[in-house]
């Protein structure tokens, strides 16, 4: 049996950027998202994107965004990003991949942590981190946001590192 495990949960203040985003919907097992992500990662390295940077997915279900149903992955709504090159512009986003828009994301505090395992064991994680934000006072101001360290086609299932985080005010 696999244990998950999780880091301490933090508070982070995240800059102002923009991002390459693509919204969708339904489960990640789907072909539909796998083709935004290699959209996302081609249009990157079109546009002078270097290096691998690391994928973000923000999810909610249907059209609650402050509800996730773990066990109703074909309810998903999601966004997928990644950090825009410097050299982006709407023009030159939308030319290489309609599906991809230049998106400005505001400076936003968020609580965080780092899940340790595979993605379907992230709920006690999720659990822990939603515990952090009410001890602390605090509510989610919107959906969670994951943060993709490991690459899944070259890491173990009980290898992966992932960043939860979730809005908070």
């Amino acid at each position: 049996m696999e244990t998950t495990t999780y880091t301490q949960p933090e508070l982070v203040d995240l800059p102002a950027r923009e991002v390459l985003a693509v919204d969708g919907a339904g489960s990640p097992d789907a072909p539909g998202f796998l083709a935004a992500i290699g959209g996302l990662f081609a249009l990157y390295g079109t546009l002078g994107g270097a290096g691998d940077p690391p994928l973000e997915g923000t999810f909610a279900q249907e059209g609650d965004p402050m509800r996730l149903d773990l066990d109703d992955k074909d309810g998903w709504v999601w966004r997928l990003a990644l950090p825009a090159p410097a050299a982006a512009t709407a023009a030159a986003v939308a030319a290489g991949d309609p599906r991809v828009a230049l998106v400005r994301q505001e400076p936003q505090r968020v609580a965080r942590l780092v899940h340790h395992g595979p993605y379907a064991d992230e709920e006690p994680s999720l659990a822990a981190l939603y515990a952090f934000v009410a001890a602390g006072g605090l509510a989610p101001a919107g959906p969670h946001t994951e943060v993709y360290l490991t690459d899944p086609a070259t890491t173990a299932p009980a290898d992966m590192r992932t960043w939860l985080q979730v809005p908070v005010r």
